[in-house]
């Protein structure tokens, strides 16, 4: 994305699914629906853009160490209303907490740290102020986010971080390039200084062609569902936390994405599509030159532990893999699971929907409206 310019179109790289359906409705109220240009005043390229979870707000981090937040007001514009240097190096990723944990902001950094940051006051710090230029992003104040923890246990730059769905409690699964994902808690959502280390999940080993790491992660938020995630690197990892060992495990593989006869391409991001009432689940995983979705059905098992009686557990079976040529970087879904979007390198946001074969299909395009 470029340094200088954003382009929103109802949504942006890295929105999260209910912000953008949220956008998608109020550009269809409006009757001016074409896209805002905005400058963005970083001086390096925009990493990652997210918004919160009703869509009027977002968050934009940059190679230039900073992370700027924006707010949508009544007339439909959206405005910075603050800004602050959040790491020593790049600020490659970055997400909202629920608003439920109050206004809560997690960045991850190439200087190995996963940081989380609290908003002392909902009220703009210099709002109504009418300057141009550098000198509107000076005139917003940076002191109303204050940092509230430090999470320093990666051993390469944290690439990837994720608040899990708020019925799981206040928990941020934090992805790496040592190839780890790191779980933390706030066990006392009143004391968001302590995060204790609840889990370290080794997902990615590091190898001749593939020295990524973790490069994405993504929740399931399945209300009936365990606690469970997916890990993007050089393949996808499903992990669920079982009750009955109390810990985390590795429960299902998805295949090696190939480019190439004899090359691996790593997985360049992931989403977990939201679950509503269906008996299976979507997963779709960019890949640079294509999409893969994959299918999994949902199924409960009984576990005969050795113990007296069994119990049942709930499994993931993959049933089906849909491959989709399109220049694919990042990926997310809307609220409701049935509408995929992607973005690549062409300046194109791509919307795919499931047909009546049960095919994805392109059935919209998004063309860039910023000239490069």
């Amino acid at each position: 994305m470029s340094a200088a310019t954003l382009g929103l179109a109802g949504g942006g790289s890295g929105a999260t699914s209910s912000a953008v359906n949220n956008q998608m409705q109020q550009h269809r109220q409006d009757s001016s629906s074409s896209p805002q240009v905005l400058s963005s005043f970083h001086s390096d390229y925009i990493y990652h853009v997210s918004f919160d979870t009703y869509g009027r707000r977002m968050a934009t981090c940059s190679g230039d160490r900073f992370v700027r937040v924006w707010d949508l007001t009544d007339t439909g514009e959206w405005t910075m209303s603050g800004q602050y240097q959040a790491h020593r190096g790049s600020v490659l990723s970055l997400a909202w907490a629920h608003p439920e944990y109050g206004c809560l902001l997690a960045t991850a950094g190439s200087d190995q740290e996963a940081k989380i940051w609290e908003e002392r006051s909902p009220m703009a710090v210099g709002a109504g102020t009418t300057t141009s230029g550098n000198n509107a992003a000076s005139a917003v104040s940076s002191g109303r986010w204050n940092l509230k923890a430090s999470l320093a246990e990666a051993r390469r730059s944290v690439t990837c971080l994720e608040f899990s769905p708020r019925h799981f409690g206040l928990k941020l699964a934090v992805g790496s390039s040592d190839g780890c994902v790191r779980i933390y808690e706030a066990v006392d959502i009143n004391n968001l200084a302590q995060w204790p280390l609840a889990a370290t999940l080794e997902c990615f080993a590091e190898t001749t062609t593939h020295k990524l790491g973790c490069t994405s992660l993504s929740w399931c938020n399945g209300r009936f569902e365990p606690q469970t995630l997916v890990a993007g690197g050089s393949h996808c990892v499903i992990y669920r936390y079982m009750e009955s060992s109390r810990a985390w495990q590795a429960i299902l593989t998805l295949q090696v994405p190939v480019s190439g006869p004899d090359h691996h391409r790593p997985v360049l991001d992931v989403a977990w599509a939201p679950n509503v009432g269906r008996r299976f689940h979507y997963i779709a995983s960019a890949e640079g030159e294509h999409i893969k979705v994959f299918k999994l059905l949902r199924d409960i098992v009984e576990d005969h532990d050795g113990g007296e009686g069994s119990k049942e557990v709930k499994t993931l079976t993959l049933d089906s893999t849909q491959m989709v040529d399109a220049s694919a970087w990042r990926c997310q879904w809307n609220v409701t699971g049935t509408v995929l979007a992607s973005s690549g390198d062409a300046g194109v946001v791509q919307l795919w929907k499931s047909n009546s074969e049960g095919q994805f299909i392109c059935v919209s395009n998004v063309q860039n409206a910023v000239n490069p």
